[in-house]
């Protein structure tokens, strides 16, 4: 533990009171949000809405949902790291994701969502087309997000406008709150 640790930045570190683990809190909520896997977590959404998540979040568990296993290297890892192609040292510590194959590794401050690039919190990683994604992105790669609610939206009609979703109840005048 100390050795995978040590190959991080000091204040991504969860000590116990420390920066980092409130970074880690903060992360978790960013990268893996409730209100993508639970209805309860959830607001106004329709029973059939309500299915389409429970299918929504199986799915997304059974195909894509992983978590990196963090290992020192007893030999040089010549392919090098998934992330930024450099070689992986004999004694240092090494990331694979057993979605991405037997050979794939990381180093572990590259095991990293390809979208937002933050280091993929307690290893959970979501795997899709070759490449990491935390929860909140990959879930984005099949749906689209609500800007107003930051839901999933799950309803087959939705309002899309400058490369942003909206659930029809959400989308709204700013000047006078009408739909």
């Amino acid at each position: 533990v100390h050795l995978y640790f040590s190959s991080l930045p000091e204040d991504k570190i969860p000590y116990v009171g420390s920066a980092g683990e409130r970074e880690r809190v903060k992360q978790l909520l960013q990268q893996l949000p409730p209100h993508d896997n639970e209805a309860r977590y959830c607001s106004g959404l329709a029973e059939e809405e309500k299915r389409e998540l429970r299918v929504f979040a199986a799915q997304r568990k059974r195909e894509a949902l992983g978590r990196g296993h963090a290992s020192q290297l007893d030999r040089p890892y010549g392919s090098g790291c998934r992330d930024c192609g450099r070689p992986i040292a004999a004694g240092e510590m090494a990331v694979g994701a057993s979605r991405a194959g037997p050979t794939a590794l990381w180093h572990p401050a590259c095991f990293v969502c390809c979208v937002c690039r933050q280091l993929l919190v307690d290893l959970i990683y979501f795997w899709r087309e070759g490449r990491l994604y935390c929860g909140r992105h990959h879930a984005e790669t099949l749906k689209p997000r609500c800007c107003a609610c930051d839901e999933i939206i799950l309803a087959d009609e939705c309002t899309e406008a400058e490369g942003r979703a909206w659930h029809m109840r959400h989308f709204a005048c700013l000047e006078c709150d009408r739909q």
